[in-house]
């Protein structure tokens, strides 16, 4: 993706390098390729996040008339096996030399100061739609994800997400949370090394005391670019999901990253930046 492209352009360079079908429907018209449909998801997360807002842009920007109510229904029955090629598309392959595995959620909600007060309560209301990622460190890019309707611990889906992964892993670098020895045997066994934290009076398992005696914190410290990768969806695209079934809750939160790694194509985070440029961002 080159940045003079405009978005309709991108949206159709991410869905050719997906290899998806021109049209997902097996009955009915077919007059909207799938490329349009993307594009009005990349228009409603990046600008508008309001349904009948994209429609009229789509209808008075690229003359594509369809009510809003089309779109959002649409996008939202598409089946996993599609955003996960949009997912491997707009990551890249190749080898990844330095990956991060971290959890975050999202609230399902966004209630008001007022309403909060009159309600007498102070946090956060409802059960957060919990989003596991793995992203490549140097790259500044999202690799795989895990969408769950309800939290659960993060170590089961790490070989989920190292498996959706269109990127080779080399290393991946975790919180304390993944401190586990089967889960380190089974990186070591995909040859893949890893690094986290073990917890305090470890004194069992193989790699957990290779990690207690021999830890490596300048690679550990790398780590938090996960956490800024957070930090960074979250204030572009917001930190709670409109969406009320979960079907569209995971289209939402899979486009917003897919968003984002189209964004590291603008920033220049498409290639693996020089030795230089890493020992500076370290």
């Amino acid at each position: 993706m080159d940045e003079t492209e405009t978005l309709e352009q991108k949206a159709k360079h991410l869905v050719r390098r997906a290899r998806l079908p021109k049209f997902l429907n097996h009955f009915g018209w077919k007059k909207h390729p799938l490329w349009e449909f993307m594009l009005a998801q990349l228009v409603y997360t990046t600008y508008s996040r309001c349904w009948r807002r994209t429609a009229r842009f789509m209808r008075e920007y690229y003359g594509i008339v369809l009510h809003w109510t089309s779109w959002q229904r649409a996008i939202a029955k598409w089946p996993f096996w599609v955003w996960q090629a949009l997912a491997r598309a707009s990551a890249g392959d190749g080898t990844c030399t330095i990956a991060a595995i971290d959890g975050t959620t999202f609230s399902r909600a966004n209630p008001s100061e007022h309403y909060l007060h009159r309600i007498d309560r102070e946090g956060s209301i409802g059960r957060p739609v919990q989003s596991v990622t793995l992203i490549d460190v140097r790259r500044r890019k999202f690799l795989a994800w895990r969408i769950r309707a309800r939290p659960m611990g993060e170590k089961r889906d790490v070989p989920y997400l190292i498996q959706s992964s269109a990127m080779r892993i080399e290393l991946v670098l975790m919180d304390k949370g993944f401190d586990s020895n089967p889960l380190h045997s089974w990186l070591r066994d995909q040859g893949i090394w890893s690094i986290a934290p073990v917890r305090k009076g470890c004194k069992r398992g193989q790699y957990r005391r290779q990690l207690r005696d021999y830890f490596d914190y300048g690679l550990y410290w790398m780590r938090n670019l996960v956490e800024a990768l957070f930090s960074a969806v979250k204030r572009l695209f917001g930190s709670h999901v409109r969406a009320r079934t979960w079907h569209a809750q995971y289209a939402e939160l899979s486009a917003r990253f897919i968003a984002y790694n189209i964004g590291a194509f603008w920033l220049g985070f498409a290639t693996e930046p020089s030795p230089s440029q890493n020992l500076n961002s370290a």
